[in-house]
């Protein structure tokens, strides 16, 4: 009813030959290193936050994965006329949070007036948090409420005028009362509309996503986000997946080749599947695929030594360079393919701490790369 009264009011103020100004003055450009998104924001893919349900997105490359991938210059946008949309999303466990808020675009035009939040402890029953009122700004806009224990958060976007409504960054801050209980990934999905098979070994995983040209995909999980490769014929690059705690819904972020906003690629959205025959998953095989076409492999994790292994001894004649975040891992990954027997004549080994600037690319890069030369 609120809605319906505003725009009427506004089509009268239209047709009165009134109208709306709005602020359309040149913003400053944001500067990254002044919008800390990692600095205690549950809602966050690398912390393992995750989409349990969203209304509707403009594209893909602009849903509601990308508002919470911990970059301030990737978006979630609505589809035209459609900028009043809810998002539900899981926190990576139970938090105790005092403050929420978003991050907009600068310009007006492009952003919501009001973003209203719920709290749930299941994700079913909810209780009204707070509702911030927006002054388009490049820094976070944040309000300070009575202090609430939930599992789940929902969000509203209410009362833009203009055709579409962008939210750059959604924003809990606050404090994880219990241990994050990441459940497996193994089993049968439907992700983006596409059948899907995952298996789980330890902390590695592997994928196919689609029947008629696959998505291969390879890496682990840390205990809070999947961090994988994926490949599909000629294209490759990194990914972040993270799971509902109930096991209900998967969400994700890939890119193209690297972590930056230049190549950002879509999201994906997944619910457990009842079956996926025909779907056959092979871990090295996959792996060896992502080599080939990528150039590298990433090892996250223990339980990829014994990928990393079959990768090296199955190319007797391949030189191949293993590259570690630092000289600790470096050095523990030497000693375990020693203990195994593996032949690192034919294998540089080398050091090269990562280049990253927020959580999202520190937990993609905290692994070891296994590089063809």
């Amino acid at each position: 009813m609120k809605n319906a009264v505003l725009r009427a009011a506004c089509c009268v103020l239209v047709l009165a030959g009134c109208e709306r100004v709005l602020d359309r003055e040149p913003a400053p450009t944001p500067d990254p290193e002044a919008i800390d998104l990692d600095g205690g924001n549950l809602l966050s893919l690398a912390r393992g936050a995750a989409v349990v349900s969203r209304t509707a997105e403009l594209t893909l490359e602009s849903s509601a994965a990308h508002a919470i991938d911990g970059e301030w210059r990737t978006f979630w946008k609505s589809p035209g006329g459609g900028t009043d949309q809810t998002f539900v999303f899981s926190l990576p466990a139970r938090s105790r949070i005092d403050r929420v808020g978003v991050i907009t675009s600068p310009n007006a035009p492009d952003a919501p007036q009001f973003v209203s939040f719920e709290a749930s402890d299941d994700g079913l029953a909810w209780r009204d948090v707070g509702t911030v009122a927006i002054t388009p700004h490049r820094d976070p806009r944040l309000i300070t409420v009575k202090p609430f224990v939930a599992s789940y958060l929902r969000a509203h976007t209410d009362e833009n005028f203009d055709y579409y409504t962008t939210v750059r960054s959604f924003v809990a801050l606050g404090k994880e009362l219990e241990p994050v209980r990441q459940p497996s990934i193994a089993g049968c999905w439907t992700i983006n509309g596409l059948p899907s098979r995952f298996i789980q070994r330890g902390s590695s995983i592997a994928g196919v996503i689609g029947t008629e040209r696959p998505m291969y995909v390879s890496g682990a999980t840390d205990g809070r986000a999947l961090r994988l490769m994926w490949l599909r014929g000629p294209m490759w690059g990194p990914a972040l997946v993270t799971l509902e705690p109930q096991r209900r819904a998967l969400s994700g972020v890939r890119w193209h080749e690297s972590v930056t906003p230049d190549s950002i690629g879509d999201g994906w959205f997944g619910a457990p599947a009842a079956a996926c025959e025909g779907i056959v998953v092979n871990e090295t095989q996959i792996a060896a695929r992502i080599l080939q076409r990528a150039g590298k492999w990433v090892a996250y994790g223990d339980s990829a030594l014994d990928t990393l292994e079959a990768l090296i001894r199955r190319a007797p004649s391949q030189q191949f360079r293993i590259v570690a975040p630092s000289a600790a891992r470096l050095e523990t990954v030497r000693s375990a393919l020693q203990a195994r027997g593996v032949d690192l004549t034919r294998v540089e080994l080398s050091v090269a701490a990562p280049r990253a600037i927020n959580e999202t690319q520190r937990v993609i890069a905290d692994g070891v790369e296994l590089r063809a030369r």
